[in-house]
């Protein structure tokens, strides 16, 4: 049993003020016959392509674009009955403040009676430890799952094995709906359907109510949960064309009646995605050709009600039932130069996997008089496999090929309860308590008919149980233009681990 006592201290400046590698974009955008400001003209600040930033215009025209990295940018200006406009603007350390003026916005030729404006833009807010990604259809459209439209939001990035990094660094950690899940992010990532994606959270600055996994920072997607009253529904389907199209399909449903909200989404992507390279060493001149087809399909399922008491209190239960299923060919093929003294080497590998999770939550809910005053208690329990089955040929020059398999059984179990309390002392500063208990159990059994001298080791079983019982404090408090958050987090971890490969045993 070991006991850890975590202080963490956390300053975020918001403004200029400690902005120092940050601009912002300024301006106000006009009707270029009448003069008169255009409100709710959609600004979007793209770099090289790729969406940095979005917002729509203030009801007097005007618009400010802020935390932006110095760089080179084009900004689009788009509105219902009027043409796109696009301009460029440069962020440097002598300009950090790049004011574009009056852009004058010329109506379309076709003319219509009436506008309804609908805002389904990417939108995005700045809190105190988070940026928060209000997925729109900008967003949805870019990919079919989460991992592609990842690629689309700054200072994330995911490679092309599927790994997610936050600001450079791969140690993140990935929630859904604010829980953690057994699944590998980046296996996670490839089930989820774009269109099931409400909003992504980006916790650069955990605060101690976070355990300390992923020290690069914390990823949080939400997914859509409606609860209007009545029927309501919505279906999204989409479509992304490369080599081969992708497809992504969700719907989104609830009924509301009284004191009882019914709520469900399901989602489905499925495609096929091809990547190659090659490497060239110049110490041995040998030329590394590798091809990559991946072939996978997702399905993700969130069912739940609500219950409300009174307006006070709410109880909440809900479920995720998330499957994937995957293949993939891997071509590995190194060529030497004539006359060295290495063989060539050709591999080619086939890999069969499956993934089920299931997540079960409960939770209650009272509002104290206050607002903002709250009091949450949660329990979840996340139980997930996870297979994969994968055969080898390699040759080595002019020799026979070698043939073995892999096959990998991977279980894991994840229970967690937590009790947190929200206080708003002013409305400038705010006092957060809570505790938490998490029990983890996982058990993997590897087996390999790959040749080995000893063939009892061609098998092994490995199980890791951990005990975390932890609670945290944190006070934070806003001024005129800067903010600070401080806490204290404790925590006690007890762990087992296990490992039998042949007749040896280690603990």
């Amino acid at each position: 049993m070991k006991l850890q006592m975590l202080f963490v201290l956390l300053f975020s400046g918001i403004t200029s003020l400690f902005a120092q590698n940050t601009g912002t974009i300024t301006g106000k955008i006009t009707d270029k016959t009448t003069g008169e400001p255009l409100p709710f003209v959609s600004v979007v600040v793209k770099e090289n392509g790729t969406v940095a930033a979005a917002d729509v215009a203030t009801d007097a025209g005007d618009f400010t674009i802020k935390n932006l990295p110095l760089k080179d940018y084009t900004v689009e200006f788009s509105f219902m009955g009027y043409t796109t406009k696009v301009v460029s603007a440069r962020l440097t350390e002598g300009n950090k403040n790049a004011q574009l003026g009056t852009i004058a916005l010329s109506e379309a030729a076709n003319e219509i009676e009436e506008v309804e404006i609908v805002k389904e833009l990417t939108t995005v807010e700045q809190k105190i430890d988070r940026k928060v990604i209000n997925v729109g259809r900008d967003l949805t459209t870019a990919g079919a799952t989460a991992s592609e439209i990842m690629n689309n939001i700054p200072s994330v990035n995911v490679d092309q094995n599927g790994n997610i990094s936050l600001r450079g660094n791969q140690n993140v950690r990935v929630l859904v709906d604010g829980r953690p899940t057994n699944i590998d992010p980046a296996t996670l990532l490839k089930q989820i359907p774009s269109t099931s994606i409400k909003k992504i959270e980006l916790i650069t600055n955990p605060s101690a109510k976070y355990n300390p996994e992923g020290m690069s920072g914390i990823i949080n997607i939400v997914l859509h949960k409606n609860a209007n009253d009545g029927f309501n529904g919505s279906f999204n389907s989409g479509i992304t064309f490369g080599e081969v199209p992708k497809f992504n399909n969700s719907l989104d449903a609830n009924y509301r009646t009284g004191k009882v909200n019914f709520f469900g989404n399901v989602g489905s992507n499925f495609g096929k995605y091809f990547n190659g390279g090659t490497v060239s060493r110049y110490d041995v001149g040998s030329t590394n050709l590798i091809d990559v087809v991946n072939d996978n399909q997702g399905i993700l399922a969130k069912v739940g009600m609500d219950f409300y008491i009174n307006d006070n209190n709410t109880v909440s239960v809900y479920t995720n039932q998330n499957y994937g299923d995957g293949t993939a060919t891997i071509k590995n093929d190194i060529f030497y130069p004539a006359g060295s003294t290495f063989e060539n080497i050709f591999q080619e590998s086939n890999l069969d996997g499956d993934n089920f999770n299931n997540s079960y939550n409960l939770a209650f809910k009272h509002k104290f008089a206050k607002e903002g005053h709250t009091l949450d208690f949660e329990g979840n329990y996340n139980d997930s496999k996870n297979t994969q089955f994968v055969d080898y040929e390699t040759a080595t020059g002019a020799t026979a090929p070698t043939y073995y398999t892999d096959d990998v059984v991977d279980k894991r179990q994840n229970a967690t309860a937590n009790l947190d309390y929200v206080n708003p002392l002013s409305e400038k500063s705010t006092l957060e308590l809570g505790a938490e208990a998490r029990l983890i159990r996982s058990d993997n059994d590897y087996n390999t008919t790959r040749p080995l001298p000893n063939p009892a080791l061609q098998s092994s079983v490995y199980s890791y149980d951990m005990d975390i019982y932890s609670a945290y404090a944190t006070f934070g408090q806003k001024f005129e233009k800067i903010s600070y958050q401080l806490g204290a987090r404790f925590e006690s971890y007890k762990a087992q681990a296990n490992f039998n490969r042949g007749q040896s045993t280690f603990k």
